[in-house]
């Protein structure tokens, strides 16, 4: 249901931004940009809102399961996690693949709410704002994680320190390192599940709609590069050494990932055939 009023919100919003932005002659060629881009970023805005959402929720659904091995209450947390996460970040841009013009009417019998004309394309289509979607949420997501991964960490840290610091500034000088190292923050009790999820958040986005942005996997190898490091910074420097654990195999993800490798054929021909 949220995500359903979430979707609804915007789409709201695009109409009466588009609707307030025709009614001026000086801004009207700008409409369908402006409502397309403003959109974009409340869209990466609540997406990082709902994720902490969405967590919660799966964590609770999961518990109240009570399955009988870990692996089990991983995988259903996994695989929870994953539908959430897929509505909330995939949601808008199915809309304008899919839905967006085609409800509108034809002229003289336009479909209309609250007086104005429901959403509709430009007149070549939807696929420049699929693309400037894709890219502005792909990208933006992307630089708010390495923000938050790399940020986070250090304020965890930056707070321990503040709190466990002597007063005596003499003994400031012969800190331990194991009492450094008692000050970085701890991992998180799901491990690397958070690096998995955006990594395969990520897939989808580069497989689900490639058609439409053929930028994707640059931007996405880019970004890899960039958190490669950002990653090894932050396991050094800001976080205690996580305990290890051995695992089989990557558990639930492999079949996420080919579930969404072959769904990846039929949005893309869907799409093709639909423009």
């Amino acid at each position: 249901m949220i995500v359903v009023a979430a979707v609804i919100s915007i789409v709201v919003y695009r109409v009466a931004i588009t609707a307030a932005m025709n009614k001026n002659d000086a801004v009207r060629p700008y409409s369908s940009i402006t409502s397309s881009l403003t959109s974009a970023i409340i869209q990466v805005a609540i997406i990082t809102i709902l994720d902490k959402v969405y967590q919660k929720v799966a964590v609770v659904l999961t518990d109240w399961e009570m399955h009988r091995t870990q692996t089990e209450h991983e995988d259903s947390f996994t695989f929870k996690m994953f539908l959430f996460q897929f509505v909330n970040y995939y949601s808008s841009v199915f809309y304008i693949a899919f839905f967006k013009g085609k409800f509108d009417g034809y002229p003289y019998n336009y479909n209309e709410l609250a007086g104005a004309r429901l959403d509709q394309c430009g007149a070549g289509g939807c696929m420049i704002e699929l693309t400037q979607q894709l890219a502005i949420i792909m990208v933006g997501k992307q630089v708010v994680n390495n923000c938050v991964e790399l940020i986070i960490p250090k304020l965890k840290a930056w707070w321990r320190r503040r709190d466990t610091k002597d007063e005596d500034p003499d003994d400031e000088k012969c800190i331990q390192r194991w009492e450094e190292d008692y000050d970085l923050a701890d991992l998180n009790q799901y491990g690397l599940f958070a690096e998995y999820l955006e990594m395969v958040i990520q897939y989808g986005f580069i497989t689900l709609f490639v058609a439409a942005f053929p930028l994707a996997p640059l931007f996405a190898l880019l970004n890899n590069i960039i958190e490669i490091r950002l990653d090894a910074y932050k396991f050094i420097t800001t976080l205690r050494r996580p305990v290890a654990v051995r695992a089989q195999d990557i558990g639930i993800w492999y079949s996420i990932l080919d579930g969404v490798a072959k769904l990846s054929v039929v949005t893309n021909v869907s799409f093709l055939c639909v423009e």
